[in-house]
């Protein structure tokens, strides 16, 4: 995490993080989320950004903790591997290499939704996969559903393929109720308008925009599904000879793993909302690796010649993505799919950052500055109308109140 901080430095790798950055600094000088500020996202990513900063109000404070949060999804997906295969080497080897995995590496401690629920959701599989601690698992997933609607996909997908189905959808239920009932006491109906209404207001994205994000998503999950694909017919070559045990040591976790990460990856529908990204699988990614894992290892220990190295060749594939990126961050040639001229890279370098936050602190202190949220953040500086999510306030019109306040905060710099 160190090394990975010392390459990351400051540099601009998703908007959205400095939009939730830029609100949870807001939340911290006492505006209310969703009324005073709009705010796309439930509370969680917002308030989680706000405690960081309160202890220290910079970006350090939000990287180490992210940082922290991703060095918990490494340790569950080593725990996860462990629990599949009983080999050591295999789950630590694993744990290493999950904070590395191309998309989890370009959203590498930013603060955004995927963050934080990529190890709730692989947390709720591994509990769920033991009949007594089911009713836990499911109370943990409505927590990863309360970070983005969205992930109640893979949390319900998971407590349907629980050990005791029954507690996990129960605890699902009972914990979404309160969460929800909780947020709409405090929030008010203004919850609903922003999270809901708001983002559905956004519009549809065209089909070649989706497309592309489909081709780029698909190239770099392959070598996981690849994998997840080998440990899955291994295990029904296994249930036939009946050498389960030996292959795959707790197969009950092996359904909970398969159900968040199918659900995981067909989270790839919510793409046709404008303004989505890819950085939604990286919660599909911690499952992915720990089935491709054990998939690895089975091609490895039971199958011929031309399994192994097809498997090999994928296992290449994803290291040369992922070196790619952290080489050449800025066009990183082979974690960008083949003949995409955009795709996975970082925004700005941590020098073309430096640069635009120092000319954001030489505007004048009265003027709005009118950048991207990520630099006002990093200088310090306010959004017109103290409105960080500039996004949505040009693109859905259920957000026109805020808007307006935007639209009337002059002068601005860069003009």
């Amino acid at each position: 995490m160190v090394l990975l901080a010392l390459w990351q430095r400051n540099g601009y790798w998703d908007f959205s993080d400095g939009v939730y950055a830029a609100t949870a600094r807001e939340l911290l000088h006492g505006m209310t989320l969703y009324r005073a500020v709009a705010a796309a996202q439930p509370p969680p990513v917002y308030l989680v950004g706000t405690l960081l900063l309160a202890l220290h109000d910079g970006p350090a404070s939000l990287r180490t903790g992210l940082a922290v949060v991703d060095l918990a999804t490494a340790a569950l997906v080593a725990e996860a591997v462990w629990r599949l295969s009983g080999r050591r080497w295999l789950a630590l080897a694993a744990g290493l290499a999950a904070p590395l995995l191309p998309i989890t590496l370009h959203e590498h401690a930013q603060l955004i939704p995927e963050t934080l629920a990529a190890p709730l959701i692989l947390l709720g599989a591994l509990l769920c996969s033991r009949r007594e601690r089911s009713g836990i698992g499911g109370a943990v997933l409505a927590l990863a559903a309360a970070c983005k609607l969205a992930f109640l996909l893979p949390a319900l997908a998971v407590a349907l393929f629980a050990a005791s189905r029954r507690r996990a959808l129960a605890a699902l239920l009972g914990g979404g109720i309160v969460l929800g009932g909780v947020a709409l006491a405090i929030y008010g109906s203004a919850l609903w308008t922003e999270t809901v209404t708001a983002q559905f207001a956004v519009g549809d994205a065209t089909l070649h925009y989706v497309a592309g994000l489909v081709a780029q998503a698909a190239w770099n999950e392959l070598p996981l599904v690849v994998g997840a694909v080998v440990a899955l017919g291994a295990l029904r070559a296994a249930e036939r000879s009946s050498r389960v045990g030996a292959d795959v040591l707790d197969t009950a976790l092996l359904r909970t793993l398969v159900a968040a990460a199918g659900a995981g990856l067909l989270l790839s529908f919510t793409l046709f909302k404008y303004g989505s990204y890819i950085d939604v699988f990286v919660a599909a990614e911690p499952p992915l690796l720990a089935l491709a894992s054990l998939g690895a290892w089975l091609a490895w220990q039971r199958c011929g010649v031309a399994l192994r190295l097809a498997v090999a060749a994928v296992l290449l594939l994803l290291v040369a993505q992922s070196a790619s990126l952290l080489i050449a961050p800025d066009s990183a040639p082979i974690a960008r799919r083949p003949g995409a001229r955009s795709g996975l890279i970082e925004v700005s370098s941590p020098a073309a950052v430096s640069r635009a936050v120092a000319a954001a602190r030489r505007c004048p202190a009265t003027a709005a500055y009118s950048g991207p949220p990520y630099i006002a953040f990093l200088a310090d500086r306010r959004l017109p109308g103290d409105q960080p999510d500039t996004f949505m306030l040009r693109y859905s019109s259920t957000d026109a109140a805020f808007a307006r306040r935007a639209a009337v905060d002059v002068p601005r710099c860069p003009s």
